[in-house]
């Protein structure tokens, strides 16, 4: 899963990787992100229909 952050005017922007691991060594799926629903703390809960696993993603600064 990637984040792209973007400038006050909505323009450019830096994309970066913030959550991954769904694909092995080998390039096969170990699990499939299929939807993410925001919490009220900030933090996304991502749901995984191939691994049949929800995940919670939090942040630390």
């Amino acid at each position: 899963m990637s984040f792209a952050s973007l400038k006050p005017d909505g323009t450019g922007g830096k994309a970066e990787v913030f959550a991954e691991g769904w694909l092995n060594d080998k390039g096969a799926y170990d699990g499939r992100p299929v939807d993410v629903a925001p919490l009220p703390d900030g933090s996304l809960l991502v749901s995984d229909d191939y691994a049949g696993a929800l995940y919670r993603i939090t942040y630390e600064e």
